[in-house]
């Protein structure tokens, strides 16, 4: 018996096992896609959105801190102009310009680590924290739909990070 080889079919078999492979692995991705793992932030991870979180808003006081100091040393409203360049007098200012910059270089390294879909909720931490902070700083007042907002804010955040 002899064995015939027919280069035709060889060549369909091989286009054959390609295109399976080709779509083996397009439906394989698209499985793993839908049905991944969903990542879940680590207590350090949420530890350091938190530290970003605390760095801006003490940043939004020194801001504050700086506008009042503006306030006390004239006595009428200054100009954008008056105002700019007597805020380069103000030490708070620099302090803030600091805090800022450090958060930056931070929040740099946070998204290196994790994904921005993930770590930017946890910014919106700073829209609870200000706030409060002025409360006890500045004497300012809260209202009821300030505390609502507070609710959806941490049930946004933890449904995320869940």
């Amino acid at each position: 018996m002899v064995l015939k080889v027919y280069p035709e079919k060889i060549l369909i078999l091989r286009f054959s096992l390609f295109y399976y492979r080709l779509y083996f692995s397009y439906f394989n991705s698209i499985f793993l896609f839908i049905f991944r793992k969903k990542q879940l932030l680590t207590y350090f991870q949420i530890l350091q959105l938190v530290s970003f979180t605390l760095l801006m808003s003490v940043g939004q006081i020194l801001f504050k801190k700086t506008a009042i100091s503006l306030a006390l040393n004239s006595n009428e409203g200054l100009g954008l102009l008056d105002g700019m360049l007597k805020a380069l007098s103000v030490p708070w200012l620099y302090m803030a310009l600091c805090v800022y910059a450090v958060a930056t270089v931070f929040w740099l390294y946070i998204l290196q680590r994790i994904p921005l879909t993930l770590a930017y909720p946890f910014s919106a931490l700073a829209m609870v924290l200000v706030p409060i902070i002025a409360v006890y700083l500045f004497g300012e007042r809260l209202t009821w739909s300030y505390w609502i907002g507070v609710i959806f804010i941490f049930t946004g955040i933890i449904i995320i990070a869940r």
